[in-house]
């Protein structure tokens, strides 16, 4: 027999929705973001020795520039004219955030982002896209000059002059054109991953890499840089015993051990807002015009 409506069980009350949680205070937040600057970024993966980092340029901050937007300290340090028009590779290139903010800023005929991690690459690839639909389209059709649909005249827009590849440059590259190659904060990691030699054949194959007359851009880690991931690996552990040159004898190493004709240091940026560990010295080394 149905059961009379009035005696049916009441429905159970809905649970109250639990309390939102209170919203940080700016000092909370201040903290907790200078806490990540001192620790460092999270790995993107696992293997912690590649050094690639997530959101490498969300802890790497940015500093007042000439433009409205806050821009890295490192570019002052660096001569447009090394890169317009010219083709350049960028070594360590993360994410792609620095390596485009060079190509749009420095007009290079083309720019070849390159990292071993091939994460990394995709997540630069899809920051070309994302700047591409930031573009101006009348500002990139007053750059390119079409005959026939396909020739052009000058250099790519960006961020069409823009491109990423992955590959492991501890084994040296079969492209010997480039008029400028970069390598910021990047050199630690294949020392500490192949020693001293592997850091001198990689020395060797920029120099090789380079057309007469070429640059290599170095922004190398300190030594207590080194001594902070000295543990991040048995391998590494067992590496970085073995390691006979320093960080300070790099440039030393370029001109007479590779054959550069000259290493200049550029700069240090130290702006108050870089925490010491993103102090980190600038160089310029030149190849030999008759090399």
């Amino acid at each position: 027999m149905e059961e009379h409506p009035l005696l049916q069980a009441a429905p159970a009350a809905a649970a109250a929705p639990a309390p939102a949680p209170a919203a940080a205070t700016d000092e909370e937040k201040r903290e907790r973001k200078k806490r990540r600057r001192e620790t460092g970024p999270r790995p993107v993966s696992s293997d912690v020795s590649l050094g690639n980092h997530q959101r490498y340029y969300g802890y790497r901050p940015r500093v007042q520039g000439a433009e409205p937007r806050r821009a890295d300290a490192r570019l002052r340090f660096l001569d447009a004219t090394w890169w317009n028009n010219k083709k350049a590779k960028d070594v360590g290139c993360n994410d792609g955030t620095f390596s485009l903010e060079i190509a749009r800023r420095f007009e290079p005929r083309i720019l070849v982002g390159v990292d071993a991690d091939a994460g990394l690459i995709r997540a630069a690839t899809a920051l070309v896209a994302r700047r591409a639909r930031e573009v101006d389209p009348d500002a990139l059709l007053a750059k390119t000059e079409v005959k026939k649909g396909v020739a052009r005249k000058g250099p790519l827009p960006f961020p069409h002059n823009c491109f990423f590849e992955n590959e492991d440059v501890t084994t040296g590259g079969g492209d010997h054109s480039f008029d400028v190659i970069s390598a910021f904060s990047v050199t630690k990691w294949i020392h500490l991953n192949h020693g001293d030699a592997g850091l001198l054949k990689f020395f060797r194959g920029v120099y090789a890499s380079l057309k007469p007359g070429g640059r290599f851009v170095l922004e190398p880690q300190q030594w207590k840089s080194y001594q902070n991931r000295r543990r991040a690996s048995e391998q590494i552990k067992a590496t970085f015993k073995s390691i006979q040159v320093k960080p300070a004898d790099f440039a030393r190493v370029l001109v007479d051990d590779v054959g550069f004709e000259s290493c200049e240091l550029l700069g240090t940026p130290d702006d108050e807002a870089l925490p010491e560990g993103f102090r980190r010295p600038i160089f310029c080394a030149v190849k030999g015009s008759g090399a």
